[in-house]
């Protein structure tokens, strides 16, 4: 009798994948606390896939803010249910459609360090370990001395043939062995196959300067998200933000760049759906250019600003 062929040897053809250990001492490991937020508005399906994507693939611990722009398509109660087995997820449930820059504004106030990522909730994550790239990254422009207040986006693959994800310049950011840990990325500069420990943690990082970063995707310390003045923004369309953050980005001396190497995600209504073109048009003429609380909020902070100038000024 012919004995059984030995079983293959499962660690050469399915590496184990990297598990992190919260105690461990990553040399890559900028940002202690992740908040990853996005915000909705019906389109149940979609928030869906970005969470679920987000669950599975992340790899690294974070927290989920959702601000529901008051869905009315079940959304709140899946997201409340899904709260009761995520302990990471804080929803925060507005009464009526505030917008998206109100929101964003809710979003500042409730994150205070950490690494901030904003995502629209039509997003969906496609590559493992995609935090840890993000993580280092933001690793590899430390060591190059230009500090971590920058914004970077991730590779959205079917926008790609719009040419929205343009660079003006490009850097290859090195981050040496000694200075790094596993898991090995996309960012791997050495082969596997060298048997040095130290040269096989060579990795490079491929930032594409830009000055346009789609606002679907998104990614920055959270102290440099609240100093841009979202109390000044107020849209004439929906959508579009990206022109006023790229612009106070610029003011506050930060550059915005692609990770053109590293992970990817797919924008799951892009080009539009006639559905989201009609939403569109619906709210547009709702409350894009008619929403009175906010107009209210803006007037009664303006008059705040001249009470406060005129006490300052000298008699007469």
């Amino acid at each position: 009798m012919t004995a059984p062929a030995p079983a293959p040897d499962v660690d050469v053809f399915n590496p184990t994948l990297f598990t992190f250990d919260p105690q461990a001492d990553y040399a890559w490991r900028v940002f202690d606390r992740i908040t990853i937020a996005t915000v909705t508005f019906n389109r149940l399906e979609h928030t869906q896939r970005l969470i679920d994507s987000l669950l599975r693939l992340s790899q690294l611990p974070f927290d989920l803010l959702v601000v529901d722009n008051a869905s009315e398509d079940g959304t709140q109660a899946w997201l409340r249910g899904l709260a009761t087995a995520v302990p990471s997820l804080r929803v925060v449930e507005n009464p009526r459609n505030v917008g998206k820059g109100r929101a964003l504004l809710q979003i500042r106030d409730l994150v205070a360090d950490g690494l901030l990522i904003l995502f629209d909730n039509d997003i969906e994550i496609l590559s493992n370990y995609w935090l840890v790239h993000l993580q280092k990254a933001f690793h590899a422009l430390r060591l190059a001395g230009s500090g971590t207040d920058a914004a970077l986006g991730i590779r959205l693959l079917n926008c790609e043939e719009y040419g929205f994800r343009h660079a003006g310049s490009r850097a290859v950011l090195a981050i040496p062995g000694a200075a790094n840990a596993l898991p090995r990325t996309s960012y791997a500069a050495a082969s596997r196959a060298s048997g040095d420990p130290v040269g096989t943690l060579e990795e490079q990082v491929v930032i594409g300067w830009t000055d346009f970063l789609i606002g679907a995707c998104m990614a920055m310390p959270a102290a440099l998200f609240r100093r841009i003045r979202l109390e000044e923004y107020y849209p004439l369309k929906l959508g579009g933000d990206e022109a006023f953050i790229m612009g106070e980005l610029a003011r506050l001396g930060a550059r915005a760049g692609y990770i053109e190497n590293g992970p990817v995600a797919r924008h799951n209504d892009w080009p539009y759906s006639e559905a989201k073109i009609a939403l569109y048009r619906k709210l547009t003429r709702e409350r894009a250019v008619t929403d009175l609380p906010w107009l209210r909020w803006k007037l009664r902070r303006l008059a705040g600003t001249v009470l406060r100038r005129d006490r300052r000024a000298p008699p007469g």
